[in-house]
């Protein structure tokens, strides 16, 4: 084990004894402070935003150069004039843009040698990387404290099941291990092989809360079907994919507690929190003191845009997601769709949101994981694994048929057994694979 390693074990260890002021940025007890105000002072709250978002331009066009070379405005306009106005005099942003200007993009008051370099896969195969900091990371740490601190969830002191790529291990490792408050289940050893190990360590824990990815929780709750687990889950919080409404139903069944699920991304533009009620929506909040929330009209689709109001070190200004989801005044989006790349091309050329494609919930008795595969335009291939060693004709057929009864008329649709969906690097399992090849 490293030093690195010794030194995040004993944090993790001995931070529930340690005075919160020690651990976090000044502006993380700001964001918290901030959001405890807002039903109590909307008015001060908004004057917030305003004076971030005027702070925030003014950086851009004075220390980035890619604003300042883009943007042109003057020292009293930037004092004077309306900031959301003053905003709408950027160019929106593309992420090929920002990847291939990469460093026009950094803060030049920053220190490389004071900077984190994070980057991601990203969930659409398209990753992008970004410069951040301590202070950004724990303004982004608060956001998620004070949402799901309604549940009464503490990242410090709260007894949780990590599920993620910070709890990776290798297959010749055991599958679960004790950092601190946290049990930490690596996403690679949530199988059959491996149940018996994962329900001992559960049952010792007792997490009262669980932090996963959706589909390794959801992999966790089919797992663990019919145990008796010996502890209640006071809510399960997800994170860094969308989540469908099999593995949210697959969940809620398994452990009986409240799920939020949070919409977000690498490039910390936009954030946004559901409570899955039940059904196949989710009604996400945006955060209106986390970013400022725009649409794009794309063929009729709303794009989701975002502009941190905190990230002075590598800012966005109105970047473009590729998520979809019309939100309103109020921050309320009815539906995110997913990112474009997620997007199923049909026999007339029209575009389908890939996560609308889902088997029927009967069909897990005999169903393990499933995943939609394109690889021609108006042509799907529904890939499953059984959950036995095989399904019959018949098995097939139902799931082959309820697909061709609801996308027949948009899709070629065939069905294709494989043994496994594995999991990317990132610790996720993607739902949707599009590899088009004319």
């Amino acid at each position: 084990m490293s030093l690195i390693d010794h030194l995040e074990k004993a944090y993790y260890k001995y931070r529930a004894f340690i005075p919160q002021r020690l651990l976090y940025h000044p502006q993380y007890f700001q964001v918290l402070e901030l959001q405890a105000q807002r039903a109590q002072s909307p008015d001060g709250l908004m004057r917030q935003r305003q004076a971030r978002l005027r702070a925030l331009l003014a950086t851009c066009v004075n220390d980035v150069p890619f604003y300042r070379n883009e943007v042109k405005l003057s020292a009293s306009e930037l004092v004077h004039e309306d900031p959301y106005a003053l905003l709408e005099r950027f160019p929106l942003l593309e992420k090929n843009t920002v990847m291939s200007r990469q460093a026009e993009f950094r803060n030049e008051r920053y220190s490389l040698s004071r900077l984190h370099y994070a980057t991601s896969g990203g969930s659409t195969g398209e990753g992008i990387g970004l410069w951040r900091n301590k202070r950004l990371a724990d303004i982004e740490r608060a956001f998620f404290a004070f949402e799901w601190g309604k549940f009464g969830f503490s990242f410090d002191k709260s007894q949780y099941l990590r599920i993620g790529a910070d709890a990776r291990a290798k297959a010749n490792e055991p599958p679960t291990r004790v950092n601190g408050n946290r049990l930490m289940l690596s996403p690679y050893h949530v199988n059959v092989g491996h149940k018996t190990a994962i329900l001992a360590a559960l049952r010792r824990f007792k997490p009262a809360f669980i932090h996963a990815y959706p589909s390794v929780a959801a992999d966790l709750a089919d797992l663990l079907k019919g145990e008796d687990l010996g502890f209640e889950v006071r809510a399960v919080l997800l994170a860094s994919e969308p989540a469908t409404s099999s593995q949210l139903s697959a969940i809620a069944r398994a452990f009986k507690c409240p799920i939020s699920v949070n919409y977000g991304l690498t490039e910390r533009t936009n954030i946004a929190f559901a409570r899955y009620e039940g059904g196949e929506a989710l009604r996400f909040q945006f955060d209106d003191l986390y970013g400022v929330n725009e649409n794009r009209l794309i063929n009729g689709r709303a794009e989701i845009v975002g502009t941190s109001l905190w990230n002075d070190v590598t800012p966005l200004v109105r970047y473009c997601t590729k998520d979809f989801g019309a939100i309103d005044a109020g921050g309320l989006c009815e539906l995110i769709e997913g990112r474009s790349q997620e997007f199923l091309t049909d026999r007339f050329g029209g575009r389908i949101p890939g996560l609308s494609i889902v088997i029927d919930e009967v069909t897990w008795d005999f169903v393990r994981l499933y995943q939609v595969r394109q690889r021609k335009p108006g042509a799907i291939s529904i890939a499953v694994v059984p959950r036995g060693d095989a399904m019959t004709e018949e098995q097939q057929k139902f799931v082959l048929d309820a697909q061709l009864k609801r996308w027949g008329s948009f899709f070629d649709v065939e069905l294709e057994l494989v043994n496994d969906i594995p999991l990317g690097k990132n610790g996720k399992r993607k739902l949707v694979q599009i590899d088009l090849t004319t």
